[in-house]
């Protein structure tokens, strides 16, 4: 049995950073890759497809939330929100 192209693994961003558009395809990507699944594959798991997946990963505008969010738990990542109530 043949196998296919091998995904090549993406290290992660730095995760210390504001949250953009760029920092999550970036995350998505990396952790895509980390897992060695490609871009068609992945695509099909998340729901969503492959032009959207490759959207969100380059970091293109007008993506719907409701997309990244379903790759992002597709996925694996976690993302939270903090708390502004003690801000000074």
């Amino acid at each position: 049995m043949s196998k296919g192209k091998q995904v090549k693994s993406l290290p992660t961003p730095d995760l210390n950073q504001a949250l953009s558009l760029e920092l999550a395809g970036k995350a998505i990507k990396a952790r895509r890759t980390q897992q060695g699944i490609d871009t068609k594959t992945a695509a099909m798991l998340c729901d969503v497809s492959v032009v959207t997946l490759s959207k969100i990963e380059n970091a293109a505008k007008g993506v719907r939330m409701d997309s990244i969010l379903k790759v992002m738990t597709a996925l694996g990542i976690k993302m939270h929100i903090e708390s502004w109530e003690n801000e000074a």
